[in-house]
């Protein structure tokens, strides 16, 4: 989501004006988009921050302020341990941005905003350069109250996207040539706009010319309806990849969390997904180290995890988060942060086993990949996804960026697939 953000940051502010520059020693005005869903992350921005507030000595007319996430939770806390900032903003400032500059170089006052203000979500409407692949944010904060969440405290409750800004923004990437989209939202498939629920949305994008591939983060399990399972079998475009965060598989633990399921439950929806769509693609976030997290607790997701392999997961160490239920628990019932160390490490030695285990299926196959861009390393290398989500690297022309190529695998490692192009 805040990488969507920044995107719409920067349409935003390019169409007021400013110029974006390659290197940020070359700036005069810096916004650092934050995140709080962990400590570390809030730390590396501070640090960042402090940095970048030394050019302040050297040139007269630099310009930093912090948004996102971590601005929204601790507001004026940043003006006291950082006091040459300009602004704080939350994400719901986006819109206004601008204005706000304006203001402040105008009168060299500082803005600070503390309150949560209504999303505008006109900013995702802004021209964005042509991308084979775009996010879509359908909305903002989120209402569920998990016990160990920060984001009602940083984005607010949930607010929903008007259905039809959504499609104008999906029909203007598809008339740019982008191929997939991705739905953005805390609780994606919660979504709903009077009366128009997920499923209807899906079903709408189904219609868009142009458009071949359809995915969404995050849903909750909670409200993976028997209409929305359909939407595999039913929507060719409705990729057969899903990611289900579900962060333990004790139940116990998952009341604590306040997340509204069990691991029978779970069972259940995933047997149903795969009935439905038999190739499907699983990934999910898992927290080990729960304030009172048993060592039974912790081996009910570990079998869990081996029974469902999942072939992909993003594991975390927990990291309590001021003002949640959760935090107020670490005092008498925390966990060891060598235990903690301990058992991710056992999750990823899982991870690594079934996401290989999956991975290799596709060896000595042809996969369709839609080509995004140049991968990281490699001078005449490009990437792309296929259509269970896979990452796929290869020889190419950067002419082949956008569109669809049939790809030979020749090898696979736990989290790409190396192939080539070549005639079937």
């Amino acid at each position: 989501m805040n990488f969507r953000d920044s995107e719409a940051l920067k349409a935003v502010l390019e169409a007021d004006g400013h110029t974006l520059v390659d290197n940020e020693s070359e700036a005069d005005l810096v916004l650092l988009n934050t995140c709080s869903v962990r400590d570390c992350a809030e730390a590396k921005a501070i640090g960042k921050a402090r940095r970048l507030l030394q050019n302040k000595r050297t040139n007269l007319r630099y310009r930093l302020g912090i948004i996102g996430c971590m601005a929204a939770r601790r507001g004026q806390q940043l003006t006291k341990l950082l006091p040459q900032l300009d602004w704080v903003l939350p994400p719901t400032s986006l819109n206004d941005i601008p204005h706000i500059i304006q203001e402040t170089l105008r009168t060299n006052t500082p803005k600070v905003i503390t309150n949560f203000q209504s999303y505008n979500f006109a900013c995702y409407e802004q021209p964005l350069p042509f991308t084979p692949v775009r996010w879509i944010p359908i909305q903002q904060g989120c209402s569920m109250g998990c016990s160990y969440c920060i984001v009602p405290h940083t984005r607010g409750h949930q607010q929903n996207r008007p259905f039809d800004s959504i499609l104008r923004e999906i029909q203007t990437a598809a008339d740019q040539g982008t191929r997939e989209i991705i739905l953005l939202g805390q609780i994606v498939n919660a979504y709903r706009d009077n009366g128009k629920t997920f499923v209807d949305l899906l079903h709408a994008i189904q219609a868009i010319d142009g458009i071949e591939r359809i995915r969404f983060i995050s849903p909750h399990p909670t409200f993976f309806t028997d209409q929305l399972i359909q939407c595999f079998k039913t929507l060719p475009k409705c990729c057969p990849s899903v990611h289900l965060p579900i962060q333990s598989a004790s139940n116990r633990i998952l009341q604590h969390m306040h997340r509204g399921y069990t691991q029978e439950t779970l069972t259940a929806l995933i047997q149903a997904l795969r009935t439905i769509q038999p190739q499907l693609s699983l990934s999910t976030d898992l927290i080990v180290g729960y304030p009172g997290e048993t060592d039974a607790d912790f081996e009910q997701t570990v079998q869990f995890f081996k029974k469902i392999q999942f072939d992909m997961a993003y594991i975390f160490k927990y990291s309590p988060r001021p003002n949640t239920p959760a935090a107020e628990l670490v005092a008498v019932h925390g966990i060891p942060k060598d235990v903690q160390e301990k058992r991710n490490q056992v999750l990823l030695d899982c991870l690594s086993q079934s996401s290989l285990r999956y991975n290799q299926q596709f060896v000595h196959t042809y996969q369709s990949v839609l080509v995004e861009g140049h991968a990281p390393k490699g001078a005449h290398k490009l990437f792309g996804r296929t259509i269970v989500n896979k990452k796929v690297i290869f020889d190419g022309d950067p002419s082949l960026i956008g569109s669809f190529q049939s790809v030979w695998i020749e090898r696979a490692t736990t989290s790409v697939l190396e192939g080539c192009i070549k005639p079937v």
